[in-house]
């Protein structure tokens, strides 16, 4: 009998079996409906748009000796503003405490003990990470394209932004273990498994159309979820202060990029590990066959990993690094202070830009792996 390929079919059907999930939906709704809530909140919970202002009078100053003896001369020795007037000074006070110590006098602030000490952790966060001499070399080359003095900008926008971008991922994480779960053990709990499988398209074609409509889902919903988000707070707050240099906002980073380029590394993490958590999800489902089981793997494993990537001494360098990797530890703003490097063909390359590389390297393995299982499946269970 002549096969005909009825793979899209198979994909609408397999698409709308996930659709039809009342859990899925509630849980994808619930979500969507957050992304705009956090809109709202990651950057106005900070601070009142009035405020918000008065702040940004001092954007784009160079971060110098006359900017610096502003500062001191409107703020105590704890680095406080003294008048309500002078309130755009006081979105300096993280940085500066942050580079020069919290417990520190901060009077006669000058432009060279700002940049000393940055340079002074950065070389204790070179030892604690157990740097190579090359690694430290590499690092080194990188400052000298950072340009300085740095210019200053309020960070309530960008932070806001980050932040979102990564409670996104944890947002995934959910949609995708309740939604892909039961992509393939739903067929083998109701027992109709073996008749599906030994039909015309019951092999490759259903096994791809069930990767290809999880996928499709996966990949909607971050979509969804990060437009909503960015396009609320572009809409509500701007874009302002993604131009400036990251070290504004992480003053011991050695990367020459702007709050803007760290956004879209996020956007890229977030993107290539929600397909990541996607393919883990449909491979777990396929080998559990059971829809609950599935679902405390996935999340399981993804607070097991993120506990092991917290307390895994660096010492262990080379587990504790590409433990690194895994979305849970690797997706959070904070990805600019990773200075381990890793080594390939004779070049360097950060973490950020290996972890959506191995994100999707390891999303084909598990599918094109899965296949075969599946295919071993069949012919044990018929």
């Amino acid at each position: 009998m002549k096969k005909n390929s009825c793979f899209g079919t198979l994909y609408k059907y397999e698409l709308l079996k996930i659709l039809r999930n009342k859990v899925t939906i509630v849980t994808f709704l619930i979500f969507f409906v957050f992304s705009f809530i956090q809109g709202e909140f990651e950057v106005r919970g900070n601070i009142d748009l009035e405020t918000l202002a008065e702040y940004q009078t001092i954007n784009y100053r160079p971060v110098d000796d006359k900017l610096l003896s502003e500062w001191s001369a409107v703020t105590d020795e704890y680095g406080v503003v003294t008048d309500e007037k002078d309130i755009a000074y006081d979105s300096m006070e993280e940085w500066i405490k942050d580079i020069v110590g919290y417990h520190a006098v901060l009077e006669d602030i000058t432009e060279d003990l700002i940049y000393e000490k940055r340079l002074e952790t950065i070389d204790e966060a070179y030892t604690e990470s157990y740097l190579t001499q090359e690694e430290i070399d590499y690092w080194k080359a990188s400052e000298e394209e950072v340009d300085k003095p740095f210019v200053w900008h309020d960070l309530y926008v960008a932070f806001g932004l980050e932040n979102g971008i990564c409670n996104t991922m944890f947002m995934m994480l959910f949609v995708v273990g309740l939604g892909l779960a039961s992509v393939f053990s739903v067929e083998s709990q109701r027992k109709t498994d073996p008749m599906i499988r030994s039909s015309i398209n019951g092999e490759k074609e259903l096994y791809f159309a069930k990767i290809l409509a999880g996928m499709s889902f996966c990949l909607f919903s971050v979509a969804v979820f990060l437009g909503g988000f960015i396009t609320y707070v572009g809409v509500a707050y701007g874009f302002t202060g993604l131009d400036i240099p990251v070290q504004i906002e992480y003053p011991f980073t050695q990367l020459n990029m702007t709050c803007g380029q760290a956004i879209v590394v996020l956007i890229i993490l977030t993107v290539c590990g929600s397909v990541f958590i996607s393919a883990i999800a449909m491979f777990v489902s396929e080998v559990l066959r059971n829809s609950l089981a599935s679902m405390g793997v996935l999340l399981g494993g993804y607070f097991v990993i993120f506990a092991l990537g917290t307390n895994i001494p660096m010492k262990m360098k080379t587990l504790s690094k590409w433990i690194s990797l895994f979305p849970a530890i690797q997706i959070t703003p904070r990805f600019v202070y990773e200075f381990r490097l890793f080594k390939f063909a004779g070049h360097f390359f950060n973490s950020y830009k290996v972890a959506p590389v191995a994100y999707i390297a390891l999303s084909f393995f598990m599918i094109f792996g899965g296949y075969f299982i599946y295919r071993k499946y069949e012919i044990k269970s018929n």
